[in-house]
């Protein structure tokens, strides 16, 4: 099921493609992650009976110090010896490097995991190193591992300060009527957010907007927030994911 419309949908897709994969935009170190910030929000929201479901925050840099297969290898060998509790798998073939690591925390339910790719680019080689951490439901505990576990890998894994891509799918017990009309302008208000562009359709809302709470502008308007609404009908729940600076869950 498209949570947008196809219009929409394709436009956050390539646009995502663009940031992760070649963007190279920064932010600047919050003592409260985004992804904490949005859920505080969410949860307090007493009026929205919200459920808070999978959740991400992928975390990107171009590493420019990695040009060559014996440095490639070099930094998997240094990975590997640090986070020795992560399945590590390779796979190189003909248009580069890669390699992967996967670990599951049964207590908390995260999952980490770490990608390091060499690819050719323009004839140069090109290495992109990406973390991620996801669950299914958000935890206090959460909170903690974001403000030190969180940053303390981040610091191990990346040079500079890398782009960071957080984003909450979720479901709100409302009709369509109340969520779809007028709860798009609780939510802008919410996030402190000015509407740039929007999609609106009989069940569906999809707005991109201008936050004050997040620090990474992805376009010339500034644009650093998306959220989206969908129901199936007059009473049913309906579902919303969320992101900063764009969605970025494939649904």
């Amino acid at each position: 099921m498209y949570f947008l419309n196809k219009k929409m949908l394709t436009y956050i897709v390539f646009l995502g493609l663009m940031v992760i994969l070649i963007g190279n935009s920064t932010i600047v170190a919050e003592s409260k992650p985004d992804i904490v910030k949005m859920v505080g929000l969410l949860q307090e929201d007493k009026d929205l009976d919200l459920d808070i479901g999978d959740w991400s925050v992928l975390t990107r840099e171009i590493n420019k110090e990695i040009t060559t297969k014996q440095e490639f290898e070099s930094e998997v060998t240094a990975l590997k010896r640090k986070y020795p509790q992560f399945q590590w798998h390779r796979k190189d073939d003909a248009s580069g490097w890669k390699a992967e690591a996967l670990t599951y925390n049964v207590d908390s339910g995260l999952t980490e995991s770490i990608k390091i790719m060499t690819t050719e680019e323009k004839f140069d080689k090109v290495t992109y190193v990406i973390y991620e951490v996801k669950g299914k439901k958000w935890k206090k505990a959460n909170n903690a591992f974001f403000t030190a576990t969180f940053q303390n890998r981040v610091n191990d894994l990346f040079i500079g300060t890398p782009s960071i891509f957080s984003c909450i799918k979720g479901s709100i017990n409302d009709n369509m009527d109340s969520v779809l009309n007028s709860k798009t302008e609780d939510l802008l208000d919410m996030f402190q957010a000015r509407e740039i562009e929007s999609v609106h359709e009989t069940n569906f809302t999809s707005i991109s907007a201008h936050s004050t709470l997040f620090k990474q502008p992805l376009t010339k308007e500034k644009l650093n927030l998306q959220f989206g609404l969908r129901t199936e009908g007059l009473g049913d729940r309906t579902n919303f994911v969320v992101g900063t600076p764009i969605i970025t869950f494939e649904y």
